[in-house]
């Protein structure tokens, strides 16, 4: 019988590292300045290239995980490409494409891990638990991501390189899967289920890498607004960046009181108060102001993920969660990758590097508005102690 205790603390050593790929962000500027021949939008696809190749890796491993290949070899195999591939730039300093090359392997190993913790939480529990446990997946998570963004934004302060060296401490997570997770056992009724895919999971996982698409300007352009406005440098960047990790901490910890109390109308919440803190992001005139801005828009996009997650594991039977999982994860990375020729297109409109937040705030505030007036008019459409 599996512990659910060691489970949980081996799976949540694999959310730690699963926002690994914002570690660099706060670097982004310092990487510009160390390649001055080559135009910005060609150096944000450090931080975008990775999420073009979790697309196909999040989506295979979601399809095989449990049922071809185990969980174990792929949380592995996962997280030895994190690890690595993430931290071999540092050795790379002076040839980019090679850079990229790793950047991709990189993205190859984060997307073999995305699906597969949700997948064994949605596996192991069922209504508010699971509504819990998804909450706090999402502290460690952004807990997670607080230490790879601070520690990436100290490192790239002494040498733009070093920022890739944050990326070891996938170390640790490999060292607890390898000790602490047994391989989860497929319930007997699982073995020859056929996986089926209902089209709302595509269409709801289409949103929500719209959403992504239009949350990143914001994450990739931080260090620029903070560094070309005279506000901090590289470091400031990391400590503004931890907030939206830190935002996100905070809405995993109340994600199942909020969830239990506002059932469905849980996601518009979310994208309101994602609306207001990009409305601040974008009129803030000093850190303290962008921090409180951050910190919001991270706590609207933690409680719409778990929330999102709710509805996959309503609307899939329990064999197709990792599947769910991944088309989710891989929709959400295509809008990352995507998310540099979104910001390429509107500066043909407004070249103002804060732009793309202002119409951040109108859309997010628009969607939560219109959501929020659908489920008030319509019955829900799924039960919530599924």
């Amino acid at each position: 019988m599996v512990n659910k205790k060691i489970v949980t603390i081996a799976v949540m050593s694999v959310f730690f590292i699963a926002m690994g790929i914002g570690t660099i962000t706060p670097a982004i500027q310092s990487i510009a300045e160390a390649f001055p021949n080559l135009n910005f939008s060609t150096i944000l696809l450090v931080s975008t290239l990775p999420s073009l190749f979790i697309i196909p890796s999040t989506y295979i491993a979601g399809m095989v995980a449990g049922n071809k290949v185990g969980y174990r070899p792929l949380l592995i195999t996962g997280i030895l490409l994190f690890s690595l591939a993430g931290a071999a730039p540092y050795f790379l300093t002076t040839n980019f494409t090679t850079i990229l090359v790793t950047r991709a392997l990189f993205g190859i190993g984060l997307g073999a891990l995305m699906p597969l913790g949700n997948a064994i939480i949605l596996s192991l529990f069922e209504g508010q638990e699971r509504a819990n446990m998804l909450g706090l997946s999402g502290v460690v998570m952004n807990l997670g991501g607080i230490v790879l963004q601070l520690l990436g934004g100290i490192l790239a302060a002494i040498r733009w390189n070093y920022a890739f060296l944050a990326h070891l401490l996938g170390i640790i997570s490999l060292i607890m899967v390898l000790f602490m997770l047994p391989e989860p056992e497929r319930k007997e009724q699982q073995v020859n289920e056929k996986i089926v895919i209902p089209t709302t999971v595509y269409f709801i996982s289409a949103m929500f890498g719209i959403a992504m698409m239009v949350n990143y300007p914001l994450l990739v352009n931080m260090s620029t607004i903070i560094i070309t406005d005279k506000l901090g440098d590289a470091a400031s960047a990391g400590v503004v960046l931890s907030m939206f990790t830190v935002g996100g901490m905070i809405a995993g910890a109340i994600f199942g009181k909020v969830y239990q109390i506002a059932t469905r109308f849980t996601i518009s919440i979310g994208l309101l108060i994602l609306a207001l803190g990009s409305g601040i992001v974008h009129y803030a005139s000093n850190l303290m102001i962008l921090t409180l801005g951050t910190t919001l828009v991270g706590i609207g996009f933690g409680l719409v993920m778990p929330a999102v997650m709710m509805i996959l594991g309503m609307i899939v039977a329990p064999v197709a969660f990792a599947a769910a999982s991944g088309i989710l994860m891989a929709f959400m990375n295509l809008g990352g990758f995507l998310s540099t020729y979104y910001i390429a297109m509107l500066s043909n409109i407004n070249s103002a590097v804060r732009f793309p937040i202002f119409v951040a705030m109108c859309l997010y505030g628009l969607s939560g508005l219109v959501y929020g007036a659908i489920q008030a008019k319509n019955p829900p459409s799924f039960s919530a102690k599924s």
